[in-house]
């Protein structure tokens, strides 16, 4: 019967050192509350006594140890109460801060799975569960936990029976408590999990809405997970059923057995009448305890499952290598990087295999392409050289040293093919790290025409969605963002793709003009583009097929000849 420890240990674990001041405050006076308490139920006993005895001035004393019982446990709730809540808003502030750690570390394959699913679930619902679940769930699980037995100690001065009657019943309770809510956790982990899988399948029904009416395609994608999740639901309740019966049968038992044991001992004159009396009192708290306690096993559950998703989260934060600080290279010390991929794989979460022994050289300060059909890898490969992910097999050596994915984000700087921005001004959209000479990167990225055209120049507002901005104009920030970032190495992903032609041969400008002062990759199908490499790299089936310079790859024919055709002949097309 671990229950309780665990709950507390997790706490312990994802809160740290910040909250233990919070957490021992909470501990020490809710125990303490639940000792008054105790001690205030058995007041009873002498006040009834005095009441109904020969001196029934005497009862005033007992009231009065009473008021002040109770006014002492009412105070220990109250700023017990607080100090949990700083603790909740602790865990609060660790699974953010781990979660969105966790986040930034997500391979890209994952970020439509269940590991993002999961990640998601915890940062954005774990905040009210776990602000309440302290003060709101382990205060009364600590006093049922704790006053059956006290009242069983202070029993011992009343009839040693009662006080084994109250401890043998206590624990009898609390072992069908963790019965019930064994029973009740795994059917809450089953229909916790059926509930992330309808969340994402709903996601991903409404970003394929214009899909699916273009194709006349119904709900059937969704149809079997709503019913799953409704089956599981089902199976919860009837899982809460048995449990919540089987605590009652026991919490009856426990009274009956309280009640047949004072009367027993009235009838053999081993209690008073007004002691017995008094045992009601005491009887009617035990209902209340165990009434409430009852009502516990579901939400327990529940914050039993979510702190122990918390704990790994902020377990697997601790082992993360810290952050490398975006930025910290020295501006006027940036220079291009020789580049070395050795036996480089990586293979999809799904088991799929992207990228397969590449092995490539790419000379400091040139301009390489990678080309090849859909699906070929080049994309994927983009994304392990900026750190987006972490290869299966192989090394990333960057001017000879073998570099993390962490360390890679902070050697380089990427245009994606979609640039997004945050809402804002120009500025804040490009300048994430020390201010850079804005003059030059805007001359650069070819914005100046943009900042000409804007009412407060750096300083305008992009609006939200970037709706202030075309879709070219967007690139070009999205280019002058990583040209602003002191950064060596520079890739490019398809940046040019939906783009005019105007604004293509701006980027293209642009990268003509950096030559030689970044090592740029860059993946593109456009010759514009292509026309500027140093060096070809031609990728098929997730392996390098061929490479070198334009003109002596369509010199020797092949992939790279068929595509460069197809491209030519696209350009022409019309609709």
């Amino acid at each position: 019967m671990t229950l309780v420890p665990t709950i507390f240990s997790d706490v312990r674990a994802i809160t740290g050192d910040a909250a233990r001041g919070a957490r021992t405050q909470f501990y020490v006076l809710t125990t303490l509350s639940t000792a008054l308490q105790a001690a205030a139920i058995l007041l009873a006993v002498p006040l009834l006594e005095a009441l109904f005895g020969d001196t029934p001035s005497q009862a005033w004393t007992w009231v009065g140890a009473m008021v002040v019982t109770l006014a002492a446990g009412w105070v220990s709730d109250i700023v017990a109460t607080r100090a949990g809540v700083r603790v909740g808003f602790g865990l609060i502030e660790a699974s953010e801060c781990a979660g969105v750690a966790a986040i930034r570390h997500l391979d890209t394959a994952d970020l439509h799975g269940d590991r993002a699913s999961r990640l998601r679930g915890l940062v954005t619902k774990s905040g009210p569960d776990s602000v309440s679940a302290v003060p709101l769930l382990f205060s009364p699980l600590i006093h049922a936990a704790l006053l059956i037995p006290m009242l069983a100690i202070g029993l011992l001065f009343v009839s040693w029976q009662l006080a084994a009657v109250a401890l043998v019943g206590g624990v009898a309770l609390l072992v069908a408590f963790y019965a019930g809510r064994a029973a009740v956790a795994k059917a809450e982990d089953a229909f916790a999990e059926s509930g992330r899988a309808l969340d994402d399948r709903m996601l991903e029904f409404g970003w394929a809405q214009p899909t699916l009416r273009a194709a006349g395609v119904g709900t059937g994608t969704v149809d079997h997970v709503v019913a799953d999740s409704r089956s599981r639901g089902f199976r919860l309740l009837a899982w809460q059923v048995p449990g919540d019966l089987l605590f009652t049968v026991v919490g009856q038992l426990v009274l009956l057995a309280f009640g047949v044991t004072t009367g027993a001992l009235y009838l053999n004159d081993d209690l008073s009448g007004i002691t017995a009396a008094a045992m009601i009192v005491v009887l009617l708290r035990v209902v209340e305890t165990t009434g409430s306690l009852s009502l516990l096993a579901t939400p327990i559950a529940g914050v039993e499952r979510l702190l122990d998703e918390l704990r790994g989260l902020v377990d697997e934060d601790e082992k993360r290598p810290a952050d490398i600080a975006p930025g910290v290279v020295d501006p006027s010390g940036v220079r291009p990087p020789a580049v070395r991929l050795t036996e480089l794989d990586y293979r999809y979460p799904d088991g799929t295999q992207a990228l397969n022994g590449v092995d490539l050289d790419i000379a400091p300060g040139e301009i390489t392409v990678l080309v090849g059909a859909s699906g070929s890898g080049k994309s994927t490969l983009l994304d392990v050289l900026a750190g987006l992910r972490e290869p299966t097999m192989g090394d990333v050596v960057v001017d000879g040293a073998p570099l993390s994915a962490q360390e890679r984000l902070s050697r380089g700087s990427v245009v994606f093919q979609t640039t997004s921005l945050r809402p804002g001004t120009l500025r804040e959209n490009v300048v994430t790290t020390a201010e850079p000479d804005l003059l030059e990167v805007a001359d650069l990225a070819r914005l100046d025409t943009v900042l000409e055209a804007l009412p407060n120049g750096w300083d305008s507002r992009v609006g939200d969605g970037a709706n202030a901005l075309s879709g070219g104009e967007r690139q070009r920030v999205g280019l002058a963002r990583a040209l602003a970032k002191p950064a060596g190495l520079l890739l490019v992903d398809e940046a040019t793709s939906s783009l005019d032609v105007i604004t293509e041969r701006a980027v293209a400008d642009s990268l003509r003009r950096i030559r030689g002062t970044r090592t740029v990759v860059a993946v593109t199908h456009r010759p514009a583009l292509v026309a500027l490499a140093d060096s070809v790299i031609v990728l098929d089936g997730g392996r390098v097929v061929d490479s070198g310079a334009v003109d002596d790859l369509l010199a020797r024919g092949g992939v790279f000849a068929d595509l460069w055709q197809r491209w030519r002949e696209s350009e022409g097309w019309q609709v």
